[in-house]
């Protein structure tokens, strides 16, 4: 049986920049900067409100960019400073999820090699579409200054395989936050109960840190408890330039304390699924490896699942999506001039 790559976070060094497993077989990434003008594409992932909306505004102070600002998802009550989170990619992965029979909250399983399945060429299609309008470089040719470009979705922690068949994608960051926060503000916002957050929790933390062992974790508390250290690992990781203060000053600015919510000093771990996932944050050691491997390669791939009644769901849902695809189509080929017109 193949083994697969699983975040081993319990090193001395706060920021764990993981380098690949023995045995694994890690993507063979370029170094960064290979693409054509001198760009290259970097993602924050990460399970839902977890901190992914500060990570991705951090990385844009330190000089990445977010693409064009008109397409970014406006802030809404649950997240008041902004998710900074490009809205044509949130809606494809949304998209692409539902295709798959699932969506952020009910993941599809997602066996090893899924992204190739020639089925999903359209979505391939409309993705390089996405990031040619979001991305567009307003430079000439002949500036070859390195440009870094990145994305935030939480959805990517599933989903970036499917990302790097449309683009090569240079470096990830992971955001974790403590599972007993994640899981009290996904029951404010939607209702979720405890079990099923903790497993989405590990679902994502799973494949997130398999999907590029090359990763950099970085923890919520981290942005909060050593702002400069944080800032300073990110820009490392990502090949930007050293941390000035200017940046810093902005960054402060933009941490208020009311973005974290939900602390809990307190934890009920009555269920096994959040036993097992505060057993997996161990206070923000990650130690991945008290579960088995076989264990979390299940996980991973989403074999295991809360008993909640959500498959029903998650079909209409692949039903609703199918539709509007056609839709679009026939609109589409309905607005198409024929053929031998100008």
């Amino acid at each position: 049986m193949r083994r697969h790559a699983l975040v081993r976070l319990n090193a001395p060094d706060r920021f764990d920049r993981r380098v690949g497993t023995p045995g694994v077989d890690a993507p063979q990434l370029r170094p960064m900067g290979y693409e054509a003008g001198g760009t290259t594409t970097v993602c924050v992932m990460g399970m839902h409100r977890s901190g992914t909306s500060v990570a991705a505004r951090m990385l844009q102070l330190l000089g990445v960019s977010l693409g064009d600002p008109d397409l970014l998802l406006q802030p809404g009550r649950d997240n008041p400073a902004g998710y900074w989170e490009n809205r044509l990619i949130k809606e494809l992965n949304d998209k692409l999820l539902a295709h798959l029979s699932g969506s952020w909250d009910q993941p599809p399983v997602l066996d090893d090699g899924w992204e190739h399945d020639a089925a999903l060429d359209d979505f391939r299609a409309q993705a390089s579409v996405i990031l040619a309008d979001s991305f567009t470089r307003s430079r000439s040719d002949s500036d070859r200054t390195r440009v870094v470009v990145g994305w935030k979705d939480p959805r990517l922690s599933l989903l970036l395989p499917f990302w790097r068949t449309v683009t090569p994608i240079a470096a990830t960051i992971v955001v974790v936050r403590d599972p007993s926060e994640v899981a009290r503000s996904l029951f404010a916002r939607n209702g979720i109960e405890a079990p099923q957050a903790s497993l989405l929790w590990l679902r994502y933390l799973f494949a997130a840190s398999s999907a590029d062992p090359g990763h950099l974790v970085v923890r919520l508390d981290d942005f909060f408890t050593d702002l400069h250290g944080t800032l300073a690992a990110i820009a490392g990781h990502l090949g930007l330039p050293r941390l000035d203060e200017a940046v810093e000053h902005s960054a402060r600015e933009h941490l208020e304390p009311t973005l974290r919510h939900h602390v809990t000093p307190d934890v009920d771990i009555g269920n096994p699924l959040v036993a097992l996932a505060q057993e997996v944050w161990s206070s923000g050691a990650l130690r991945c490896e008290v579960v088995p491997v076989i264990v979390a390669d299940g996980i991973r791939r989403g074999w295991f699942r809360p008993p909640i009644d959500g498959e029903v769901l998650a079909r209409a849902r692949a039903q609703v999506v199918a539709l509007r695809e056609t839709v679009r189509r026939r609109r589409l080929t309905a607005t198409r001039p024929p053929r031998g017109e100008p």
